[in-house]
């Protein structure tokens, strides 16, 4: 893996502002629910999809950290 490799990815979590039918709307939790990730809105009774949701992508940095003994 290329050590100066980063990936772009939304990342859902509790607090954060989204778009959703032409709306902003804050994200109350995260459930992984049968293999499928679905966010809840606050306000919402129901999930909603994380493809129909707009929210600008953050940027991971992987690397490996060795094992403490």
């Amino acid at each position: 893996m290329d050590p100066t490799a980063y990936y772009y990815m939304p990342h859902f979590k509790p607090g954060a502002s989204v778009h959703w039918n032409q709306r902003r709307e804050t994200v109350s939790h995260v459930v992984i629910r049968r293999n499928t990730l679905m966010v809840y809105l606050v306000g919402v009774d129901s999930p909603v999809y994380p493809d129909a949701l707009q929210l600008a992508p953050s940027a991971f940095h992987l690397t490996r950290v060795p094992d403490r003994v």
